[in-house]
């Protein structure tokens, strides 16, 4: 499977990358600075660029099976960051993908973003209650990113996490849409996990999980 991912460099970026690669897979690295990338693979190349440039967005998504994006808008509660970077970059992706035929999207987001699937519940209301008082232009993206993405006629995954910091000691790990209990945290490597199987679970196309440590 050829897979693009997007923040190939971030923390998630990188295990998600290594998972990949360890399958088997052949992956294309979209970089904001390739020196960030220290892995050394015959299966991995990669893509420098802004994510403000089409041209190497579409570059690098023109041969995937499946794009991956583990972008994340920033966690800034002084309210000075302006404008909604993560989702404009998502729309030039969508637009990239679209110019290619290439449907299967997996993305990162927090519960900010809500699915048609939610039942009420604390994990499925609270979060994006708390981000759009105390982060509003994370919210802002959040929200923006929801209505480019359910209107696209991608076969998406939305991948929702709240809190990735939790140290990971070999938890498994579950997903619901508040549909049952969910912690309020799950850790990258779990996070890496969920969002690599995904591209091969069609059962989650045009889902929005909230995944979890159990």
């Amino acid at each position: 499977m050829n897979i693009t991912i997007f923040g190939a460099s971030g923390a998630i970026g990188q295990l998600v990358t290594q998972l990949a690669l360890d399958h088997g897979d052949f992956v294309t690295a979209y970089v904001r600075n390739a020196k960030k990338i220290s892995l050394k693979h015959s299966n991995l190349s990669l893509v420098q660029g802004e994510l403000s440039n089409s041209s190497t967005i579409e570059k690098a998504v023109a041969e995937s099976d499946v794009v991956i994006s583990t972008l994340g808008p920033a966690s800034d509660m002084s309210r000075k960051l302006k404008g909604t970077p993560i989702a404009d970059g998502h729309e030039l992706m969508i637009r990239a993908m679209n110019k290619f035929n290439k449907k299967r999207l997996i993305t990162l987001a927090t519960p900010a973003l809500q699915s048609d699937d939610d039942k009420k519940n604390m994990s499925t209301i609270l979060p994006g209650a708390l981000a759009k008082v105390f982060l509003p232009n994370g919210y802002a993206e959040m929200k923006k990113m929801e209505g480019m993405i359910k209107e696209s006629n991608l076969d998406w995954t939305v991948v929702r996490i709240i809190n990735p910091n939790v140290k990971y000691t070999g938890q498994s790990y579950d997903y619901s849409f508040g549909d049952k209990s969910a912690k309020w945290s799950v850790s990258r490597e779990n996070a890496a996990q969920f969002m690599y199987s995904a591209a091969r679970d069609n059962q989650l196309i045009r889902k929005m999980p909230i995944i979890y440590n159990k």
